[in-house]
């Protein structure tokens, strides 16, 4: 069978369209819907388009529009996913343009 459906081979690849960077720090997590809360996460890694965080926040779901304040940046995102890894949780965050009004 051809390289082509070689399933180890498809699963490796890397489909970001953004270099990934570590990072660290704090930033600042906060939404006003379903109820107001501010989170404190730890920043992993950040890219132009999203950022990986650690916080212990079970509210951030997957579809929650959030802003975000951290020493380089700030701004809104959407939570694509959240994990539970080695017990803390993870999420992942897409960046959103600046809604200008």
């Amino acid at each position: 069978m051809s390289d082509f459906f070689n399933l180890d081979r498809r699963k490796n690849r890397d489909r970001r369209q953004s270099a990934r960077a570590l990072a660290s720090g704090r930033v600042e997590i906060s939404f006003d819907n379903p109820a107001p809360a501010v989170i404190e996460a730890e920043m992993i890694e950040s890219s132009a388009t999203g950022f990986r965080a650690a916080h212990a926040s079970n509210t951030l779901e997957p579809g929650l529009v959030v802003s975000y304040r951290e020493p380089a940046a700030a701004g809104r995102a959407r939570v694509i996913w959240t994990h539970v890894v080695e017990g803390r949780r993870v999420s992942g965050f897409l960046r959103l343009p600046d809604v200008k009004m």
